[in-house]
């Protein structure tokens, strides 16, 4: 029992120090999250709290860790509970919706890198796990594999490759796996990747308020801009 009480303490104790490296994280970016203002908002010593976390580039690992699982969760499931014909746009909605509900966790794992501080194997496996969810989705638009050269016939929806595509399919063909499960083909990679390229375009800008005083609406932006990679533009 008593060990079970200790356990039940630890994790407490580091699931509230994550919270309130986060409410740093919101306040003053990555370069604001110290362990020692960390505990002493917990009313502890620093010392204590490193008794739970052994540096701070630990404590940074669990927050991009979580952060990493919960955005592959919520496209996982907008993807899972859309209709076939609407999982791409399902998972791309999702991924805007969670990155302006949650700006500094997204900016935290696709912004700025931190000085010094190297992710773990567990991080990539995780952002590989999204890739293929996105691999998924734009396999769904049109018929991934049917155009794999200039002038080829794609499926509906989709334009013929332009040259450059094709080239760009080629290449990803001889490139290593990165994405888990099954190997797509050079082209439904590069459509992934390309949609991966895009849809993050935007939505960085917009979380770093790039778009601010420009007098439109980003949302109308990133909807054409999903139209577009439906329509293999």
């Amino acid at each position: 029992m008593a060990t079970a009480r200790r356990e039940r303490y630890r994790k407490q104790t580091r699931e509230e120090a994550k919270a309130v490296a986060l409410a740093q994280l919101a306040e003053s970016g990555t370069a604001g999250i110290s362990v020692n203002a960390i505990a002493k908002a917990m009313g502890m010593t620093g010392p204590a709290l490193y008794r739970y976390f052994a540096s701070r580039d630990e404590l940074l690992t669990e927050l991009i860790t979580d952060t990493y699982r919960d955005l592959a969760e919520t496209l996982a499931q907008a993807v899972a509970d859309a209709a076939p014909t609407d999982r791409f746009r399902a998972m791309a909605r999702a991924l805007r919706d969670w990155a302006k509900r949650q700006p500094d966790r997204y900016l935290l794992i696709y912004g700025t890198p931190v000085p010094g501080y190297h992710a773990p194997p567990e991080t990539a496996e995780i952002a590989a796990g999204m890739m293929r969810t996105i691999v998924d989705a734009c396999s769904a638009v049109g018929d991934a594999d049917g155009a794999t050269a200039h002038g080829a016939t794609a499926g509906p929806g989709q334009q013929p490759l332009t040259e450059l595509e094709a080239e760009l399919a080629r290449h990803l063909e001889g490139v290593r796996s990165w994405v888990p499960g099954e190997e797509p083909g050079g082209e439904l990679k590069g459509r992934a990747l390309r949609t991966w390229t895009r849809l993050h375009g935007v939505i960085s800008l917009d979380v770093q308020g790039q778009f601010t005083g420009m007098g439109f609406d980003p949302s109308v932006l990133f909807e054409a801009e999903i139209d577009a990679l439906v329509r293999g533009g």
